[in-house]
């Protein structure tokens, strides 16, 4: 049984000084992520923007016709919403807004 033990303190021991040094490892890397230069930057930037998917004419005129109706949708809704609400605060309360 105590060799049972021993193993056991032995993992845990092995275990610990592997936990510590895998931070010691992600503590290097950040630093060394946190070194870049400007000129990395924005060349990640630049590698990135190649990688985008630009809509085309006819999408985009789709998607601001979508924006556009959704706005007005919401805003007839609030509108709606409002008017309901000033008629019901006039009719309990007899408020007048002049």
């Amino acid at each position: 049984m105590a060799k049972g033990n021993d193993k056991k303190k032995s993992n845990e021991k092995q275990t610990t000084a592997s936990v510590a040094q895998a931070r010691k490892i992600a503590a290097k890397n950040s630093q060394k992520k946190k070194k870049g230069s400007t000129k990395e930057y924005w060349k990640g930037v630049k590698q990135e923007m190649g990688k985008v998917v630009w809509p085309t004419k006819k999408e985009l005129g789709a998607f601001t016709v979508v924006v556009i109706c959704t706005c007005a949708f919401f805003a007839l809704a609030f509108w709606g919403i409002d008017s309901g609400f000033l008629a019901i605060l006039k009719a309990v309360l007899g408020i007048t807004l002049s």
